[in-house]
């Protein structure tokens, strides 16, 4: 092969890899502001209904990993997803708010590409890590992923007349095939609390025949590591397309790609002219 050809193939190559690892996960948050829950199938859900109110160390979420220590508060009005049998709201963990934990590790049994939760009150003392290993795979505050909410999601849902000055969301995080953590660290700095409920992980990245378009609204995106604001419409022609005309099928090539197949058809073509 003609040295030309060779530099050609691995610069096509080197533009491949780059166009594979620049956006690694993605933000989304649920586009029905009185959700408490994923929309998303083949996932484990630890609602805390079944602990006791308080502080407790080493607790298990059967089949998906280990908290170091949680604290648990009964529903008031930072917290406390509801459902259908507590229209009041239901158990939650918190860290920081007066409370003798204001950090809380989850440690996964399996490295896994999605995790969700009802982020409740959310407000800027609020931190959450995700770490493959010791490095950082993303790391989020409220106002890095709230900052484009309207009011309706300002409230408590059963009741916005509660904590009407901070928002209450689901959040979705995907993290794209390749894309893995197996530790979620939750902080608290200051006086505040971090309120959560219906904490929802997955072993298997969102997978576009399997799971259909990714509904809700685009808040955020990772980049070489880097959190970066984006929206719905910005995703258009990427692989986190979001609508109907997403699904079922799979994303698009990435124009690296169709320009990757064209020039390798190029060189072969060439290279049958000259035999």
């Amino acid at each position: 092969m003609k040295s030309k050809t060779k530099l050609l193939i691995v610069g096509l190559f080197s533009v491949l890899i780059q166009a594979r690892v620049s956006a690694t996960s993605l933000v989304t948050i649920s586009s029905d502001p009185n959700a408490v829950n994923t929309t998303l199938g083949g996932t484990n859900v630890m609602d805390f209904n079944s602990l006791s109110v308080g502080k407790d160390t080493n607790v298990s979420w059967s089949g998906v990993g280990t908290f170091d220590q949680l604290y648990i508060k009964s529903a008031d009005s930072y917290g406390g997803a509801t459902n259908s049998s507590s229209s009041n709201g239901t158990r939650y963990a918190v860290e920081g708010a007066g409370t003798s934990v204001s950090t809380t590790t989850l440690t996964l049994n399996t490295p896994s590409s999605y995790f969700g939760m009802w982020w409740s009150a959310g407000d800027v003392k609020n931190k959450l890590t995700f770490y493959s290993g010791n490095t950082v795979v993303q790391e989020f505050t409220t106002g890095s992923l709230m900052y484009a909410l309207p009011s309706s999601y300002y409230g408590n849902p059963k009741n916005r007349g509660l904590d009407s000055s901070e928002p209450f969301a689901f959040v979705n995080f995907y993290g794209e095939t390749g894309t893995v953590w197996d530790k979620i660290v939750f902080n608290n700095a200051g006086s505040s609390g971090f309120e959560a409920d219906n904490y929802t992980s997955r072993v298997n990245a969102w997978v576009p025949n399997y799971d259909g378009y990714i509904g809700g609204i685009a808040v955020a995106k990772v980049q070489g590591g880097t959190t970066i604001r984006t929206s719905n419409a910005e995703l258009v022609g990427t692989q986190w397309a979001q609508g109907p005309a997403a699904a079922p099928g799979a994303p698009a090539p990435p124009l690296p790609l169709l320009l990757a197949f064209g020039v390798i058809a190029l060189i072969k073509s060439r290279k049958s002219k000259e035999d």
